[in-house]
């Protein structure tokens, strides 16, 4: 194992995949959970958060006998779903030089079909006459995926696709690695042919009937899997489009999922086109756009300590852009007062002051800032900053040295800034802090921060003291003159 972090009593170990078990979803993660102050530690499935879903499991150190190894293999095959992609695609354009009305989709079967062929689907749920825009924009055929324990599927609504794709011209990106964002394919790859391409990796299979292996690899992000082995050489040369200059990467991750295999996967892709590309500047760097909520900033911008966990996310910036979906409850468009919007934004390694939101949504430009911001955001004199993130408008605590929600008021009990219902001396959940690795507190707290640093200001002083005693050089030396 080279790191680990822990998010509560459940850690999460990185070593190299290649040596660990298997499941149908590609290599198991190692993690370790605290029991009585002892960590156990096993190997379970990246892509599922629930054993009913991906049975395999392995206790660390264990060697599965050869019976486990042959139900195992057995378990894998029964469950990975076949996919002959070429194929599939050649059916795709077959039934696009068709009538509309005799394309139909069965999903029972998960297949494009000939209206001819529906008699071998008499029970199964069917839909028919497919327009050439419904052929071209499987996610609004396809039922969205609901398990939040696997796969779950959050749709991106119309606007914030154009949003995002406006955000991209602007910046003049050329080639678009789309993580689990169909919508964004799906515009790239019908309006902006010759002007941007695109790339889809998903885990979504059924994604086989409409895209081409070209414009689609079937993928697990939470382990860097690809579930077809040319799709590897489909994604590499992807990545060397155009030298790798003006490429972006666009994620959009289950929110439920661990965020550390998601940060070392993005870390692998981004040190993947460096090198194929042999760029040694950051100009050229892969840029990231990571689509998380707002309340998740701590853990992927956490300095953790070995500092590489978190490599692939731990540099980005939140901006204030309210991503919005169709279908999920929460993260909707602001309907009235009471509502901030969506909690989703944006991080990313761009600069902000490059990436222009809509003005018409109420965003403006912040001069001192130097980045766009959301209307309610007010810039703090004394944070020096535009420091509201929930979409209400922060107010600066002095006790506290920071801006806090406006519902937020100062406990001179608990010395810090609180709901004013909350009960006094207790404090939330906080697991460890990332410095010392010790529970009960957090890095800000942390009292061996606070030993080295007036250790450091200590020895500072004593080595500005010690300097100033010293006669200067030029000044010892009598001038002939």
């Amino acid at each position: 194992m080279k790191d680990c972090i822990p998010r509560g009593t459940l850690f999460c170990y990185w070593s190299n995949l290649k040596e660990h078990p298997q499941c149908l979803h590609g290599p198991l993660l190692l993690f370790g959970r605290e029991i009585d102050g002892t960590i156990n530690k096993f190997y379970a499935c990246s892509a599922c958060r629930d054993r009913k879903l991906c049975s395999i499991y392995f206790e660390y150190g264990e060697k599965p006998l050869d019976k486990q190894k042959l139900f195992f293999e057995q378990d894998r095959k029964k469950a990975l779903r076949p996919y002959n992609h070429q194929k599939l695609f050649i059916q795709y354009n077959k039934l696009m030089s068709e009538n509309p009305l005799k394309r139909t989709y069965c999903y029972t079967c998960e297949k494009l079909l000939m209206i001819s062929e529906l008699e071998k689907h008499k029970e199964h749920e069917i839909k028919q006459n497919l327009s050439d825009y419904l052929m071209t924009h499987p996610s609004e055929i396809l039922k969205p995926l609901e398990n939040s324990k696997k796969e779950a599927q959050y749709l991106f609504s119309k606007k914030t696709v154009k949003d995002i794709i406006n955000i991209l011209i602007d910046l003049n990106a050329k080639n678009v690695l789309c993580i689990g964002t169909p919508r964004l394919h799906e515009y790239i790859t019908e309006n902006l042919e010759g002007q941007m391409s695109s790339l889809l990796l998903d885990i979504d299979g059924r994604f086989h009937n409409f895209f081409g292996p070209l414009n689609y690899c079937w993928y697990n992000l939470f382990n860097h899997h690809f579930f077809n082995e040319n799709s590897m050489y489909v994604f590499k040369e992807f990545l060397t489009q155009d030298q790798g200059e003006n490429m972006y990467l666009i994620c959009d991750p289950p929110f439920g999922g661990r965020v550390e295999p998601i940060s070392q996967t993005i870390k692998t892709i981004s040190d993947l086109h460096k090198n194929l590309n042999k760029i040694d500047t950051t100009a050229n760097e892969l840029k990231i756009i990571f689509i998380f909520p707002y309340f998740m900033e701590a853990i992927i911008k956490e300095k953790s300590n070995p500092p590489n966990i978190f490599g692939g996310l731990k540099d980005l910036k939140m901006a204030d852009y309210k991503v919005e979906y169709d279908n999920h409850p929460l993260f909707v468009p602001k309907m009235d007062n009471k509502q901030q919007g969506s909690q989703v934004r944006i991080y990313t390694n761009i600069s902000l002051n490059l990436i222009k939101l809509p003005e018409s949504d109420g965003y403006k430009y912040c001069k001192k800032c130097l980045r766009w911001v959301t209307i309610e955001n007010k810039h703090c004199k004394i944070c020096r900053n535009c420091t509201s993130k929930n979409g209400k408008r922060y107010k600066h605590c002095k006790l506290c040295d920071r801006c806090v929600k406006p519902s937020w008021q100062h406990c001179k009990t608990c010395n810090r800034c609180s709901l004013p219902n909350h009960t006094c001396g207790q404090r939330p959940n906080i697991g460890h802090c990332f410095t010392c690795n010790e529970a009960g507190h957090t890095k800000q707290e942390c009292s061996k921060i606070f030993k080295k640093s007036v250790i450091n200001v200590l020895n500072e002083k004593r080595h500005r003291n010690q300097i100033e005693s010293e006669p200067h050089p030029l000044k010892s030396k009598k001038s002939k003159y």
